[in-house]
């Protein structure tokens, strides 16, 4: 099994911290999903509204890839199952040209954007996907454009081609980025419904694993 779909039952988990987690939490549960919310997120309201056992809160540092993988551990445990993976990657505070720059600042901005989605990437992979398949799907949560920001961005692109090559058939592997030109409203209410349509059915493959969201639908970047 390639792609899971989100069926009534479909277990998602969703890392990170940023401003559509509620949306996004919200549109999967219409659609009979069950929802962990691991890390800042895990602090969240939405297991108070939701149906009984539909939520399972696990708060943790989000830049922890250790405390991450002890949540995955604990989805597979306690549902029996991980179909998809979400990783919110959000915006940190802006920083000062690339040119007057701590480089020590720079790693800490490719250590949240790149290596903690990667190893939350990994360990789900060993734990259930390998086996079972499944789509993993990293969305970046704010609009904000600046030089450590964009050169991060650039990387996790690259990290995106290079798993779905990997993990190919048995788990899709997506991003979700804004379009320069979209609002930050916009985007936070446009990327939890771009989100549930990625999980529901598979995107044709012409569209790559790097898909731009602007005003209104799901784009892929343009070729450089």
């Amino acid at each position: 099994m390639a792609h899971s779909g989100l069926s009534s039952g479909r277990v998602v988990l969703l890392t990170g911290a940023g401003g559509p987690v509620a949306a996004m939490t919200e549109r999967l549960l219409a659609h009979g999903a069950r929802v962990a919310l691991a890390g800042a997120v895990g602090h969240g309201g939405c297991a108070a509204t939701a149906p009984a056992g539909a939520v399972l809160a696990l708060p943790c540092d989000p830049g922890d890839p250790a405390g991450l993988g002890r949540a995955v551990d604990t989805v597979v445990d306690r549902f029996g199952r991980l179909d998809h993976l979400v990783n919110l990657v959000a915006a940190g505070p802006r920083t000062t040209p690339l040119m007057e720059l701590d480089p020590l600042a720079l790693r800490e901005v490719l250590q949240r954007d790149l290596v903690v989605p990667l190893a939350c990437v990994q360990r789900a992979h060993r734990r259930w996907m390998a086996a079972h398949g499944g789509s993993v799907v990293t969305v970046v949560a704010d609009v904000v454009r600046d030089g450590a920001r964009d050169v991060a961005l650039a990387g996790l692109t690259e990290l995106t081609e290079w798993l779905a090559a990997e993990l190919a058939p048995r788990v899709d592997v997506h991003t979700l980025v804004p379009s320069p030109s979209i609002g930050a409203d916009a985007y936070r209410t446009a990327v939890a419904d771009a989100l549930c349509g990625l999980l529901a059915r598979r995107p044709h493959r012409a569209h790559g694993p790097v898909l731009v969201l602007t005003e209104g639908h799901v784009r892929r970047p343009r070729a450089a």
